[in-house]
């Protein structure tokens, strides 16, 4: 990290490190920031229903090199109308990141947008996203629906002979591509290899498919970002960051130095507290890698206090301008060519759970007091139907004391023979299912046959702006603990990050368990990627059972910040 990005990153700590804040809070001249810019690279433009859409985003600074900057980048296919098919969250290693999505039965043929972006991004006044138009092709439903006003695009018929049979690239310096052979038959091993005359060390796409034999005129213009000139949105260094604003309900100002937690739960689940600045704002970043697809945020108070406070989370959905609606008219030479690749995907993803992808598993981080205490497994004790019976008999380093609204939870000193523990005059952190508890008799009225464990930290902790005088943690059997809304809390959906892939490649040497399966992939490789630390680069992969002239694609961005883009062709033929 060099020093100009670290003295931006103390500015970005200097003023709060929120997601978005309005330019009249910032006390420091925005300008001295330097800007990052997204870059998309797709495996086609033109896709049937019942296909993958891959894609890989690159977030470069304005030297066109990796951005060291925001961790977290967003991928969204949308329609002409701005109505979202899927939102993708990334975590980026090397300024980079990687995803699929399989196109459904039900998605209408026609234009789509699919746009790639960082929050840091959004404020620029060019290139604030990067779109890929994805023009989409239905055989299975019937387009109808469609304005009068819109725009024709024509999908039309070409004869795939005429592509260049040598590798050509956007300039002289460009990787070569070479294969062992030109021309190929079904299922055969091909080998490829990538040469380079200087040391083009960087981060590219290495995709392999079939050219089709479409050709797409009246291309449509892109969207356009509705940017809110008021809004300033810093870069998410470490993590994805959730922010919001406490405000008071009886004058819609902002509340102060107000605790709020923050929880996704499971059984490595992610909990963080936090306390509103002088705007009454606070931020949580989220490092971890978590599966759940909910998350809660409290405001901490006594009960009945937090009834008097709304919660307001900030909005991080990108809003893009309409583009003119726009319909495809299909060439009817084409009819013969989609009826037979309809019926060839239909039997690719009839063998799906042959040819998955392998998923890797994600990195799931410990809690955050990790097995520190004592953990109390309660199958290993007689059961008790009774939370308060349970403490009593089994935890000896907790308890409970009072009744009713006066319920309190004590830890114990273990090497205190008089079970004095330190700071008792300030409760403990209890958490069940990783939720705080901020009325015990929440807690209390639980059913005790349904909990798995129960974990008591007896010595003081401070996490976040608080401190505890120990951790009280209890996990449910099934995890489906469910919070009352007594305490003033608000649900949010946090989609997990894409989870990261190793895409399938048939191996078919002899005796391979593949051999009676059909095979129709028309994307024979994709690999997003390519790390060339060396002057060469060598890969394989197996031909399909479908005919045709195949182009190999390499692009993006080298060490120095230069763009490559390479292609090279070759053919399969039946055997």
């Amino acid at each position: 990290m060099n020093k100009t990005l670290y003295i931006v990153v103390f500015l970005l700590i200097g003023i709060g490190a929120f997601a978005q804040i309005p330019k009249n809070e910032i006390d420091v001249n925005i300008n001295v920031f330097p800007k990052e810019k997204p870059a998309l690279s797709i495996n086609s433009n033109a896709l049937l229903a019942g296909e993958a859409l891959l894609y890989k985003i690159a977030i470069l600074n304005e030297a066109n090199k990796e951005s060291e900057l925001s961790k977290i980048a967003y991928v969204s296919l949308r329609n002409q109308s701005d109505s979202v098919v899927f939102n993708h969250k990334l975590k980026l290693k090397n300024g980079s990141g990687y995803g699929d999505f399989f196109l459904p039965a039900d998605l209408k043929t026609g234009v789509y947008n699919l746009i790639g972006y960082t929050n840091f991004s959004r404020n620029n006044t060019a290139e604030a996203i990067d779109e890929k138009t994805i023009y989409v092709v239905n055989t299975f439903m019937e387009n109808r629906g469609v304005s009068k006003s819109a725009d024709t695009v024509r999908v039309n018929a070409i004869d795939t002979k005429g592509v260049s049979s040598f590798t050509h690239g956007s300039n002289e310096q460009s990787i070569r591509i070479k294969t062992d052979k030109q021309s190929y038959g079904y299922r055969e091993k091909v080998k490829l290899s990538l040469e380079s005359p200087i040391k083009n060390k960087g981060n590219y796409v290495l995709s392999v498919r079939q050219v089709n034999p479409i050709e797409i005129s009246n291309k449509v213009s892109m969207h356009s970002q509705q940017n809110s000139f008021k809004t300033f949105y810093l870069p998410e260094l470490r993590g994805e960051v959730v922010t919001g604003v406490v405000l008071s309900k009886k004058n819609s100002t902002p509340v102060v130095n107000k605790e709020v937690s923050f929880t996704i739960p499971g059984k490595e689940f992610v909990f963080k507290l936090a306390k509103t600045d002088k705007y009454g704002r606070f931020f949580f970043s989220v490092l971890e890698d978590y599966n759940a697809e909910k998350s809660i945020i409290q405001i901490i108070g006594e009960k009945g206090d937090t009834e008097n406070y709304e919660l307001v989370l900030d909005d991080k959905n990108l809003i893009l301008r309409n583009s003119k609606p726009s319909i495809l008219k299909i060439d009817p030479n084409l009819k013969e060519w989609l009826q037979e690749r309809s019926v060839q995907l239909q039997v690719e993803n009839a063998y799906f759970e042959k040819k998955r992808d392998s998923v890797h598993p994600r990195k799931l981080h410990p809690t955050f007091f990790n097995d520190m205490g004592v953990l109390y497994r309660l199958d290993d004790f007689t059961r008790f139907s009774t939370v308060r019976e349970t403490f009593v008999e089994i935890i000896t380093l907790a308890a409970i004391r009072g009744s009713g609204v006066n319920t309190r939870f004590l830890v114990y000193n273990e090497y205190d023979p008089n079970k004095l523990g330190k700071f008792n005059d300030i409760p403990p952190l209890v958490l069940l299912d990783g939720m705080m508890i901020q009325d015990n008799e929440e807690l209390l009225n639980y059913n005790a046959r349904d909990i798995k464990s129960i974990r008591v930290v007896s010595k003081p902790y401070r996490y976040g702006p608080k401190l505890f005088s120990g951790i009280i943690s209890i996990e449910t059997i099934k995890g489906d603990f469910v919070l009352s809304e007594k305490n003033l809390i608000e649900k949010i959906a946090l989609q997990p990050a894409v989870e990261e892939k190793q895409y399938f490649k048939p191996d078919y040497k002899e005796g391979s368990k593949l051999s009676r399966i059909p095979d129709y992939r028309v994307q024979l490789l994709w690999n997003p990627q390519v790390d060339l630390t060396s002057s060469e680069y060598t890969t394989a992969f197996y031909t399909s059972d479908v005919s045709g002239i195949f182009e190999i694609l390499l692009e993006g961005y080298t060490n120095k910040g230069q763009f490559i883009s390479t292609k090279s062709y070759f053919t399969v033929t039946e055997n």
